[in-house]
């Protein structure tokens, strides 16, 4: 009788500490997904309508497309809201309470198993606004046995951030990777003050850090992040990847329209790379060394016809492409 009280209450305790790890992660997953206008105060600007703002068609480009298809990144929510304004001529109160992007690595998972995105969604994502999937996401699709087609609709540039007071101003692209792969460790290596770098990474899947492996390090392997300890609601601490910390001896990374339009900090500054901005002119001709893309993307078993089909079609047309710079992007090409 007592072996069998001893038994039953070890599996009462591994069912508990089993609930337990899956409540954080939902509250770790919760807290990495709400819209960023609910995150911080100095991104709401992204739901606004942008200056200069005008009515592009008379009527909906093309008619009846259910926009519950959407997800995306974090960065390219504008590009969804301004598709709200421009199909269904909804205010900027009307996009804030519609607009959702469940950020990078999540909307993949929504395509790839055709989940439902949105706070309260119903309808499967067949259409999301990303950077270009990572390692892991492209094995994830292919042990689902999915294809996704992934096309450029926009144009960015990764770019390197640290605080205005910094004396530095441009990195090479060797410099950034001696950076973080730990060769370079001190601001007075490249020009600057005689303080140990700080170098800022991101989570895993994030679209920053796909584009931080897989354009500026290229593999390289890079140094282990800053970490810190982050309180969930339970009162649990778990390690997470430290957020950027904008001080003088920092350096991190993100994309450029993200830094110039929806996170809004006078204290930050863009380093030129090789003595090159990342402008529209040079993200066109590719003169900014890290140039990169947003894209659309689709499964590629999406029906012919589909309104996931006929949007990102559309969006790659020059009207498509209106949209897109209206919203503050550099076209395509």
């Amino acid at each position: 009788m007592k072996k069998a009280i001893i038994i039953l209450c070890s599996i009462c305790i591994l069912a508990c500490v089993g609930m337990l790890t899956s409540n954080v992660t939902q509250l770790i997953k919760q807290a990495n997904t709400l819209p960023a206008d609910q995150v911080n105060a100095n991104v709401n600007v992204m739901l606004k309508r942008p200056s200069g703002w005008k009515k592009l068609y008379e009527q909906a480009p093309i008619k009846d497309i259910n926009f519950d298809i959407l997800d995306g990144s974090t960065a390219t929510i504008p590009i969804t809201a301004e598709l709200y304004r421009q199909f269904y001529d909804y205010d900027d109160e009307a996009v804030i309470q519609k607009v959702y992007h469940s950020t990078t690595h999540d909307a993949y998972l929504n395509l790839i198993h055709k989940q439902a995105g949105g706070y309260a969604g119903s309808i499967p994502v067949g259409l999301i606004f990303v950077t270009e999937p990572s390692a892991e996401e492209l094995q994830i699709a292919k042990e689902a046995n999915v294809s996704m087609d992934v096309t450029p609709i926009a144009k960015d540039g990764f770019v390197f951030i640290t605080h205005k007071s910094n004396p530095v101003n441009s990195l090479t692209v060797e410099q950034v990777q001696k950076i973080y792969t730990g060769e370079i460790t001190n601001w007075n290596q490249v020009g600057g003050k005689d303080q140990a770098i700080k170098a800022y990474q991101r989570e895993p899947n994030s679209g920053s850090q796909t584009a931080m492996e897989q354009l500026v390090m290229k593999d390289k392997p890079m140094t282990p992040p800053i970490k810190t300890m982050i309180k969930t609601g339970m009162g649990m601490l778990i390690d997470s990847v430290a957020e950027y910390k904008n001080e003088s001896a920092a350096i991190g990374y993100t994309y450029y329209y993200y830094i110039n339009n929806l996170y809004k900090n006078d204290n930050i500054k863009v380093l030129q790379i090789n003595g090159i901005t990342p402008g529209n002119k040079n993200l066109l001709s590719g003169a900014y060394p890290f140039t990169t893309n947003y894209y659309a993307v689709i499964r590629k078993d999406e029906p012919a016809g589909s309104d996931a089909r006929r949007l990102r079609d559309w969006l790659l047309t020059e009207d498509g492409q209106k949209l897109v710079e209206l919203a503050g992007y550099c076209r395509r090409k």
